[in-house]
């Protein structure tokens, strides 16, 4: 089962914001609260959480069509929307470069940052960051897929979303949380527990109902086709930070990492290494993003014996409210096929 763990702690210290700004008299009926979002994954979490609620517009920042998001800059239409915000839902975790640029414009703008409630959070769930690759180091990559963490999705008396014990975690961590099933569902929670703030009746909520919904939904729709038993243990590398999540929220041990970009510049020995790596572990599974793991890709398979499996990352694309789902459905598809 998929964990969900938001701090009551670090939820009470900003959401009276939240319910001042959004249930005081200065809107009238027909204005809407607009909630912008800074990229897809959070984009598709802020639509299940809202939906069907009144008051309330989600819109999403324009996205590149190719690149990352790291070095995405904001379009003059960014900033138009942006002046109209009420609350910019993001990421985190360095995911948006250009986040202090925004606060400077926009002081009075509330963010919610989803990566930080998870880095603060309670019950463990921090120790499934998983630390940043450096580019210019050798590449083990360590997922954190065997911490015991709870299981359960808890609401206290105040309704909050949260687990039970207290850890922290604060060291730098690879920001592409989504790609597990659990972080994702506690980004989810995190915009759900922000949006309600002190509300009294917050478990009577429509936005309350939205979420265990939504949770319900991630636990009971996501197929892994058996590859958290087939893989659990297994050695894979990844040509994409991203799919070191994939990796985790598997089971399997990330062994071998080279992250590719279209600014990223591989040397010979960097290539060599991680070829070496891949026949050391005797890795059978490489896991990749299409676009600019493709000539490595082929690389691999005519110097190795490991199959490439290239995924979709949620970051490009128009998405709806069951896009995760049906996008993390056909990933593990695609590795079933591939095993």
């Amino acid at each position: 089962m998929l964990l969900l763990l938001i701090s009551i702690t670090v939820v009470c210290s900003v959401s009276t914001f939240f319910y001042v700004k959004l249930n005081n008299d200065s809107k009238t009926e027909d204005e809407q609260i607009l909630v912008m979002t800074s990229c897809n994954p959070v984009y598709i979490a802020a639509l299940n959480v809202l939906d069907g609620v009144e008051g309330y517009t989600v819109q999403n920042l324009s996205q590149p069509t190719t690149g990352c998001l790291h070095d995405y800059t904001l379009t003059t239409e960014d900033m138009k929307n942006l002046s109209k915000a009420d609350v910019l839902v993001v990421n985190g975790g360095g995911m948006e470069g250009y986040l202090d640029d925004v606060r400077a414009a926009y002081p009075k703008l509330t963010i919610i940052d989803t990566y930080e409630y998870i880095e603060h959070s309670a019950g463990g769930s921090a120790d499934l960051l998983i630390e940043e690759e450096e580019h210019e180091d050798s590449l083990p990559l360590e997922g954190k897929g065997d911490h015991e963490v709870v299981d359960e999705v808890q609401e206290d008396s105040s309704g909050y979303f949260h687990e039970a014990e207290e850890h922290h975690h604060d060291h730098g961590t690879n920001s592409h949380i989504w790609m597990d099933e659990r972080l994702f569902e506690m980004q989810t929670a995190a915009i759900a527990n922000e949006l309600m703030g002190e509300n009294p009746n917050r478990e009577e909520t429509p936005i309350s109902d939205n979420f265990f919904a939504y949770s319900k939904a991630l636990n009971e729709q996501i197929d892994k086709q058996g590859l958290d038993k087939s893989l659990a243990g297994e050695d894979v590398a990844v040509l994409h930070e991203a799919f070191a999540y994939t990796a985790q929220s598997l089971g399997a041990n990330v062994v071998a990492t080279m992250d590719l970009d279209e600014e990223r510049q591989v040397s010979a020995g960097e290539v060599s290494a991680f070829l070496d790596e891949i026949k050391e572990h005797n890795v059978k599974l490489v896991l990749a993003e299409y676009d600019y793991g493709n000539a490595m890709g082929k690389l691999i398979e005519e110097q190795t014996d490991a199959k490439v499996v290239y995924l979709e990352t949620l970051v490009h694309g128009n998405y709806n409210e069951s896009s995760y789902i049906t996008v993390q459905n056909e990933n593990y598809k695609r590795i079933k096929l591939a095993l």
